[in-house]
């Protein structure tokens, strides 16, 4: 059985003492995303009852999403297989590698300059899109250094595989009171 918790939790007295007002009392533990499986619901580094400057929930400057098994294992094969193709094309074995074999073989005979621009761009690409995840991670209050890191390195190794999930997400913000 899943429990969900509350954030906020309404109470009958307010601050000024007004009676009959609502107001929110703010429990000290950010409400999981109920999107996620559970064992993802909870920060690495939470401490609960700590909350973020600017009226932040604890979590969101530890916020950090792995990207999905199948990205990771697309990128790092096609880029494995390009750096195989610059650096050893000699111990490629074409012939066992059905139409890509020769595909691959045409490139190199015949488009060397462009294959090998080709790559170095593809990894200038990464190191600008890592660069802009921790921009992102700053402007949507992920403070923290590891986390920040984290996104740096994967952005940096699967591209926008990693960067679409920091693009998408959408940090909790609290009115301050």
């Amino acid at each position: 059985m899943e429990t969900r918790f509350q954030s906020f939790r309404p109470t009958d007295s307010s601050p000024s003492g007004e009676a009959g007002k609502r107001r929110e009392e703010r429990l000290p533990w950010p409400r999981p995303h109920p999107c996620l499986p559970p064992e993802q619901r909870w920060p690495a580094r939470h401490s609960l009852g700590r909350t973020a400057a600017m009226g932040k929930a604890g979590g969101d400057e530890t916020y950090f999403q792995r990207s999905s098994l199948f990205w990771v294992t697309v990128i790092t094969v096609s880029f494995g297989y390009y750096t195989w193709m610059i650096f050893w094309p000699e111990a490629i074995p074409y012939q066992s590698l059905g139409p890509l074999g020769p595909f691959t073989q045409y490139l190199l005979e015949h488009h060397h300059t462009l294959v090998h621009s080709g790559y170095w761009l593809a990894w200038l690409i990464h190191v600008g899109e890592s660069l802009y995840a921790i921009v992102l991670c700053k402007s949507k209050g992920i403070t923290n250094s590891w986390t920040q890191l984290l996104w740096f390195l994967q952005t940096f190794l699967f591209g926008m595989a990693s960067l679409y999930y920091l693009i998408d997400y959408r940090p909790r913000r609290h009115k301050q009171t």
